[in-house]
């Protein structure tokens, strides 16, 4: 008796096809400055909502999102 498994891919979430589509990284030290660029950015965001969304300085944002970044690996 012969059992039809699905592919990886037909069942595998969304963000792991995402993630296959993503460009490659020449080396080790690219893809952590990329990391690292995510975080950065996604704690900026999060200070800009945490302000209400208002009017500002991304910045201001960016630099102190970058600092504590850098401070707390």
């Amino acid at each position: 008796m012969e059992v039809e498994q699905e592919s990886a891919t037909a069942t595998a979430p969304t963000i792991w096809k995402e993630a296959s589509r993503r460009p490659d990284y020449p080396d080790l030290d690219s893809l952590l400055a990329a990391l690292e660029h995510e975080r950065i950015a996604a704690l900026a965001y999060f200070y800009w909502q945490q302000r209400g969304c208002a009017e500002g300085s991304p910045d201001e944002d960016w630099l102190l999102a970058e600092r504590h970044i850098r401070e707390n690996p």
